[in-house]
């Protein structure tokens, strides 16, 4: 398919021109300044008269809209770009399909979220197709998600809004995927589709992901009522309070929650874990095999294990097929000397165990190979004395007995250490 593509260099456009081509369409950037190669260019701006639709589009996507923080959204000149690009896709015979927002609404608190809900009902009776994404996140840190990601960095604190609002994420490039659908499908037009969680989430435990997942550090949770977030708007003004976020941090507390399983079905889309999509990777599984890394090593030298090492077993995953961790607990994570009460024959032998045993074998061949793992397996890093080894020896037996005791009478807890984990409840 030929597709065109307006705002093909933004946060959302560039993650779909990519899987376009990736997927052997050819794509046509209509953008004010030209794409890189392999894209075909055409000159475009919201203020100015919409381009020629080039012979053979199949499909004008409509990504691009006015987010700038210094002037005010100019309602009416949006909805004519918008309706200059339907008249260029009809004339050229092709689909149209519009991005729009889940704040979209005829009465909605914001100018940004009436103005995509008129350009809606024009898409509509033209016979095109609406897309209402959720709240966008992963990939480079651009639109909200970027704002909202810098000031997780930059504070100590996690501001948990009171009342609390909803959202609900959808990662970039799953939302890349399902427009790219809707695109290659003729059964879809003249609806609105919803595309985000099936479940909204506190909008306190998304900041929480962000911080844990993509900033990887620890931030302490807040109250900030949304009243006193209203009184600094105030305070500061409309224009300052635009340039300091504040109206996009309000767009999120006003979000209509949206009916999305039926969408996501019709599509085919899945949406990954949340927790994978913050990495920068966006899927998080090498992420995950680097922390399974950590504990297995961890807990086989008794001590933090070599960079090397960790990189080395997630390698020898990674050839051998196994892309997915199996252990997803923090608190093994934490500490990995907990893996005592799952390394006995009543957990190894079950169907989780045998792959635990297995992944233990390849930590053990890594771990024996390297320097580090003679120093500890066989006392290489300084000679001892007859006694001193004596000593170590009867110390060494006394930590195995009582890690002995304990497991038996910690068994219970075992299988739920392998499997839980808030992370492998959101797979």
């Amino acid at each position: 398919m030929t597709l065109l593509i307006t705002g093909a260099t933004g946060y959302i456009g560039r993650r779909l021109s990519a899987l376009a081509a990736a997927s052997g369409h050819e794509v046509i950037c209509a953008t004010r300044k030209p794409c890189p190669a392999p894209y075909a260019w055409l000159p475009y701006d919201l203020r100015g008269p919409a381009p020629e639709c080039p012979a053979g589009t199949q499909a004008v996507i409509h990504l691009a809209a006015d987010t700038s923080p210094d002037t005010d959204t100019n309602a009416n000149a949006e909805i004519n770009a918008a309706l200059a690009l339907i008249d260029c896709a009809r004339q050229g015979s092709a689909r149209f399909i519009f991005i729009s927002s889940q704040t979209a609404e005829a009465m909605a608190p914001s100018v940004y979220g009436q103005t995509k809900w008129r350009i809606e009902q024009h898409v509509l009776a033209a016979g095109g197709t609406v897309v209402r994404p959720g709240q966008v996140y992963g990939g480079p840190e651009c639109g909200l998600f970027g704002l909202l990601t810098g000031l997780v960095r930059r504070s100590p604190f996690t501001p948990i809004l009171l009342p609390a609002p909803c959202v609900q994420p959808i990662h970039v490039d799953d939302l890349a995927a399902a427009i790219l659908a809707v695109a290659e499908r003729d059964d879809i037009h003249g609806e609105v589709l919803k595309l985000g969680a099936v479940k909204p989430i506190a909008f306190g435990r998304f900041l929480s992901a962000i911080a844990t997942h993509r900033v990887r550090a620890v931030r302490m949770p807040i109250p900030l009522p949304v009243a006193l977030l209203r009184l600094l708007r105030l305070i500061f003004g409309r224009s300052l309070s635009r340039k300091l976020g504040l109206e996009r941090i309000f767009s999120l507390i006003h979000l209509p929650p949206m009916d999305s399983e039926r969408s996501m079905e019709k599509l085919g889309i899945a949406l990954r874990p949340l927790a994978h999509g913050m990495h920068r990777s966006g899927h998080g599984q090498r992420r995950g095999l680097l922390q399974e890394a950590a504990v297995l090593l961890g807990y086989l030298l008794k001590r933090p294990p070599q960079k090397s090492l960790v990189r080395r077993y997630a390698r020898a995953l990674e050839r051998a097929g196994k892309t997915r961790p199996v252990i997803h607990s923090r608190l093994l994570m934490g500490w990995p000397i907990l893996l005592t009460l799952l390394d006995n024959p009543g957990v190894l032998r079950t169907p989780e165990g045998q792959e635990l045993a297995w992944r233990l074998q390849v930590a053990l061949g890594i771990a024996e190979a390297s320097p580090q793992g003679a120093q500890v397996f066989l006392g290489t890093r300084w000679p001892r004395s007859l006694v001193a080894t004596l000593a170590a020896l009867g110390l060494t037996s006394v930590k195995a007995l009582v890690w002995k005791i304990a497991a038996l009478s910690c068994r219970a807890f075992a299988r739920p250490l392998l499997l839980g984990s808030e992370a492998h409840r959101e797979a």
